[in-house]
């Protein structure tokens, strides 16, 4: 019973502080694909270490290593985001030596619970018994690793609680391990000073994150959860005003949403005049009241809740949102929604980050593009921002580009220096003339360029669509980013 229990709290301390440490890795590395693999792969790699420690380790020694990277674990967040700010300022910019500070975090975040595991099958000798113990252990290890790894995914906007329930775990793995009553005492009084010391130090240690690695004086983090998918932040600077970001990456700045929000949303619906509109994104909701407004339906459609909270708490207002008799709100994957609804759309207005994953990137294929034409009506239009100004055919607006004019006969591109990035507009036939389409720019328009027919298929030319046989952009454009930062 006793080495079930201790498995079990293993197993429990294990799936928890994965979720804790991966999702704190990625968002303080950047979250783009390169950088999960990067540290998924460390965290397999620390965890089949600690296997192989577990057979080689003396008792005492698995004990001190199991107090040691737990005392690292009753540390963090705050820890490694004090490490990334200190090294970040004393280099003036991102250096290889964060990579040590993942490889220390992943190794405490696995070896030491992996570890049990062989440590307890030493202490049978028959092979009898070793397979019973080894069915039972990892049995137990298996259910505790589900246990926390629910339970932190489902307190990711709780911080504070997910934190206490690993402190809790890991005074209960060091009592049933170790069974020495002072070393428990000890331990109980360091995890509720951890407890009672999280917050407040791990709010330090972000907005040190975002002054010393994003470079942003005077940042300040005044919201940040896990939610089941990204971490998602809102961050407030002088001058800057509010930012979302999520897992690391900056998603927008209040001061982008009014040409954002016109070029996406505004200016092709006062041409449209749509119906019915749908947006797919957009979790901050900036665009839904004015698209509700020049709209007879609109349904917005947004994969995280959390965005959503984010957005009404700090970037559209929740009341006047609620009083909207014309929208509804649909947490779904854009996809999803797309391919199993009937409805038909005279726009649709694709809000998405920048395709630096895989998931994200599906929504930027050609594939997608083609399930939003066959949710269009005739004369309806696809309104895409393309994550930058169209420039080189291997760079992303060009790509998202050609997968547009894969599937539909009629494209043309908004180049706006004011919003500094390209927007484009897609249908079977565009219902709105190029001068239409210019008398249409955003007040105070600094320079607006319009791409269409063989101008554009002149830039565009040697791009490839993204596919879901081809997304190399993703991790190439990854591995660029992960290279310039660190190395």
């Amino acid at each position: 019973m006793r080495e079930a229990a201790t498995l079990l709290l293993a197993g429990l301390c294990f799936g928890a502080s994965q979720q804790i440490v991966v999702r704190e890795l990625v968002s303080l590395l950047y979250g783009e694909e390169v950088v999960l693999l990067v540290v998924s792969a460390a965290a397999l790699a620390a965890a089949s270490l600690g296997y192989q420690l577990g057979g080689r380790l003396s008792p005492r020694a698995l004990a001190r290593l199991l107090l040691a990277c737990g005392a690292l674990l009753l540390l963090s967040p705050a820890l490694p985001r004090f490490a990334v700010a200190g090294l970040c300022l004393l280099r003036g910019d991102s250096g290889p030596e964060l990579l040590l500070v993942l490889a220390v975090l992943t190794f405490a975040a696995a070896a030491p619970f992996t570890a049990i595991v062989p440590a307890l099958l030493d202490r049978h000798d028959e092979p009898a018994d070793r397979l019973a113990a080894l069915r039972r252990g990892y049995t137990a290890e298996l259910l505790g690793f589900g246990l926390g790894s629910a339970a932190a995914l489902a307190l990711g906007s709780a911080p504070g609680l997910r934190f206490a329930v690993l402190a809790a775990a890991l005074v209960g793995l060091v009592h049933a391990a170790i069974g020495r009553p002072l070393v428990t005492v000890a331990c109980t009084i360091a995890a509720a000073i951890a407890c009672a010391t999280h917050l407040p130090l791990s709010r330090l240690g972000a907005d040190l994150v975002y002054r010393h690695k994003h470079q942003i004086a005077g940042a300040e983090v005044v919201w940040s959860v896990d939610s089941p998918y990204q971490r998602v932040e809102v961050v407030t600077a002088p001058g800057r005003g509010r930012m979302l970001y999520l897992d690391g990456l900056r998603d927008l700045d209040d001061r982008d949403l009014g040409t954002l929000n016109h070029y996406l949303a505004r200016a092709p619906a006062g041409l449209v005049r749509p119906a019915r509109a749908l947006l797919v994104g957009n979790g901050t909701l900036s665009m839904v009241p004015e698209l509700s407004a020049m709209s007879d339906h609109l349904t917005t459609v947004e994969i995280d809740a959390a965005v959503v909270d984010a957005g009404a708490r700090f970037f559209t207002p929740g009341e006047p949102l609620a009083r909207l008799a014309n929208w509804r709100l649909v947490l779904a994957d854009g996809k999803q929604f797309l391919a199993a609804t009937d409805e038909r759309f005279d726009l649709i207005a694709v809000d998405l980050p920048s395709p630096l994953t895989l998931g994200e990137a599906y929504l930027h294929t050609r594939e997608f593009y083609a399930l939003c034409r066959a949710r269009l009506r005739p004369g309806g239009v696809l309104a895409v921002q393309l994550s930058g100004r169209l420039g080189a055919p291997t760079r992303t607006p060009a790509r998202l580009v050609a997968s547009l004019r894969a599937e539909f006969p009629a494209v043309v591109v908004v180049d706006s220096e004011s919003a500094e990035r390209a927007f484009a507009y897609a249908s079977d036939a565009l219902p709105f003339t190029l001068d239409a389409l210019r008398a249409a720019a955003a007040p105070g328009e600094r320079g607006l360029q319009l791409v269409a027919d063989e101008e554009l298929e002149r830039k565009i030319a040697g791009a490839a669509p993204l596919t879901l046989d081809d997304l190399d952009l993703v991790l190439r454009r990854g591995a660029e980013r992960l290279r310039e930062r660190y190395f």
